[in-house]
């Protein structure tokens, strides 16, 4: 196990069996664990899933006598749906997720002997702040194809030229925090995210960044910023808070002023910021160059006249 993550294996299953069991797995798993999801041939193997077809193959054997990780072989029996007998799990499930949970409790977790020790070590741990430059570098074109991933195991694998994202299938709906790193994505890697879906990578990063409370460190030292366009929430939580602020950092604004503005916490401005910064979009500017804040008491009043109709409009077109 690297870390507090899982190096689960899945071989000789199709990808609607392998996608459902990821799934699955991860609702098993406790949550202090991450998940990486590894090709066979990973050294790293901390349990391995296998159409029991394949079980008997000498490759398969030879890695199980190398090191003696736990295992489930796959059958698809609808009479037994969700059981499991001698390290042996019938699909489909049926909603029979508890068989699967007691197996994990009584042989994954009873494997990973250190479970306590990592856990107090976990709670220990004090992480360092995300370096502010970690996307702009990432996002670079001549990186091409990067897999990312922190400490609870790989997020997606992206490709910085036609700027899209596949995705870990149980980290669809997701946050990260300042473990984030990203590295160059390996032809085993591609096991590790469902390829059955594309997201826009930079619509992808903003929610992603957004729903990480830890990562609005990434905007401490800024006090003017200006946005390029709007962002696209995937969800329709705090719609209201994310069109107020895309509506003054179009202009470009200072962060104190439009949290005093909104009467919002300067955190969830700090939140926007380090979400658009993410996702590459707009840059920091001069109090010269804000369209929005300024210091009279005339011009605060002309941005809230601004906002009022503006959020009025958003109003009577959302219904917000």
């Amino acid at each position: 196990m690297n870390g507090h993550c899982i190096n689960i294996a899945i071989s000789g299953l199709g990808l609607k069996s392998s996608d459902e069991l990821k799934m699955e797995l991860r609702n098993a798993i406790p949550d202090q664990y991450g998940i990486n999801w590894i090709n066979v041939a990973d050294p790293n193997i901390d349990l391995l899933i296998i159409n029991e077809s394949f079980f008997e193959t000498q490759s398969i054997q030879k890695i199980l006598e190398n090191k003696n990780f736990p295992f489930l072989k796959i059958v698809k029996d609808h009479d037994l749906s969700g059981s499991i007998n001698n390290n042996t799990l019938y699909l489909p499930f049926n909603n029979k997720i508890e068989p699967l949970k007691q197996w994990v409790n009584l042989k994954l977790l009873n494997y990973l002997s250190n479970y306590e020790e990592y856990k107090t070590n976990l709670n220990n741990q004090a992480p360092s702040p995300l370096d502010p430059t970690i996307f702009r570098k990432m996002l670079n074109p001549e990186n091409a194809r990067l897999h990312l991933f922190d400490d609870h195991g790989t997020l997606a694998i992206i490709d910085t030229r036609s700027k899209i994202a596949w995705l870990e299938p149980t980290r669809i709906k997701t946050r990260t925090n300042h473990s984030f790193q990203y590295d160059f994505a390996m032809t085993a890697d591609f096991v590790k995210v469902s390829r059955k879906a594309e997201y826009q990578l930079q619509d992808w990063l903003w929610n992603l960044v957004w729903n990480s409370p830890e990562l609005n460190t990434l905007a401490d030292d800024i006090q003017f910023y200006q946005t390029k366009y709007w962002p696209q929430p995937f969800s329709t939580q705090n719609r209201k808070t994310v069109l107020q602020l895309s509506a003054c950092f179009i202009q470009g604004a200072q962060l104190s002023q439009i949290a005093k503005q909104l009467n919002l916490p300067i955190q969830i401005v700090k939140q926007f910021i380090a979400a658009c910064i993410a996702a590459g979009n707009g840059e920091v500017i001069l109090a010269a160059q804000s369209k929005f804040s300024h210091n009279s008491d005339i011009q605060d009043d002309e941005n809230q006249g601004f906002l009022n109709k503006f959020f009025g409009k958003l109003r009577r077109r959302f219904g917000l």
